[in-house]
């Protein structure tokens, strides 16, 4: 293992900033070209690109500690530290570790993140395993994502499956499989269009959902509109079912069949092709009810 570029090259004493990236280039395509693998520890200046710093190579781990932007590019790339400004990724497999940055954009195969970021996050891979904070706006495309954290601002996302945890602003996501579990807070609204969604955590704001069977156990705080549609195919005994678990504030629900076992407050509008079920002493004293008669159940925009 090299740490810093001591086997390579002595280029702490030198000077001259031009003479100093020179060297250091060198130094990451003699170790690329003889091992294929790099263990670096950077700091700045580190290795210049036209003008802005950058890390390129195979495989390799750094230790960060930039005043600006930098960029990394390659295949396992594993990092820790801090830059300050933007950091943009280009790599196979992103591991990053107590990493502080104050924007990041990530493009990767795997993606597993701890830590926190000032700014804004940008996110495109197969599978993203989150785990830290983004203090602004975050946008999310992957086949399988794990978020466990904060966001301030606004979270969307593009998935297949994904399983989200912590603190959020507001949500917009598309996902097959969709959950938001027990330790999830949303302060706003949560618009989701999935194919099978459960809700365990808390929705303070509006609910909009279109799915094709939701199981509600958490609490909503505002009036949801959920639109459970069965689809035409060979229907099993969930394909457009909505279970209300929990506590409510009322709204309107489109689906094949609606269960309640929780508590609504408020006003319940049901289209459905039987009237709700209120089972296990549920209470829900203001529900009306009209027969769905093979009506799809979709949003009006």
């Amino acid at each position: 293992m090299i740490s810093s570029f001591d086997k390579v090259g002595h280029i702490r004493n030198i000077g001259e900033p031009e003479m100093t990236r020179l060297l250091l280039t060198t130094a990451v395509a003699s170790v690329l070209a003889l091992t294929g693998c790099i263990d670096v520890t950077v700091r700045t200046p580190a290795y210049a690109t036209s003008g802005q710093q950058s890390l390129q190579g195979g495989d390799f781990t750094a230790v960060l500690n930039e005043e600006g932007d930098f960029r990394l590019t390659g295949a396992d790339v594993r990092v820790s530290g801090e830059v300050a400004g933007r950091l943009r990724v280009s790599a196979a497999e992103f591991v990053a570790r107590e990493l502080h940055a104050g924007a990041l954009s990530v493009t990767a195969a795997d993606i597993a993140f701890s830590g926190d970021v000032d700014g804004p996050v940008s996110l495109t891979a197969s599978d993203v395993s989150w785990r830290g904070s983004a203090g602004e706006n975050m946008q999310i495309r992957a086949a399988d994502l794990h978020f466990d954290g904060r966001v301030s601002g606004h979270l969307g996302a593009q998935v297949a499956d994904a399983v989200l945890s912590g603190d959020f602003a507001d949500i917009e996501i598309s996902a097959a499989d969709l959950e938001i579990d027990r330790h999830a807070r949303i302060q706003g609204s949560l618009i989701a269009n999935a194919a099978d969604f459960e809700l365990e955590g808390v929705v303070s704001g509006p609910l909009d959902l279109s799915a094709r069977t939701a199981r509600i156990n958490g609490a909503l705080q505002a009036p949801m509109i959920l639109n459970v549609d069965p689809g035409r195919g060979r229907l099993s005994s969930r394909d457009g079912l909505v279970e209300l678990n929990s506590d409510s504030v009322g709204g309107f629900i489109c689906a094949r069949r609606v269960v309640i076992r929780g508590q609504v407050d408020g006003q319940l509008d049901v289209m459905a092709d039987s009237p709700p079920e209120l089972l296990n002493g549920a209470q829900a004293h203001d529900i009306r009810f009209t027969a769905r008669n093979g009506q799809r159940c979709e949003r009006n925009s």
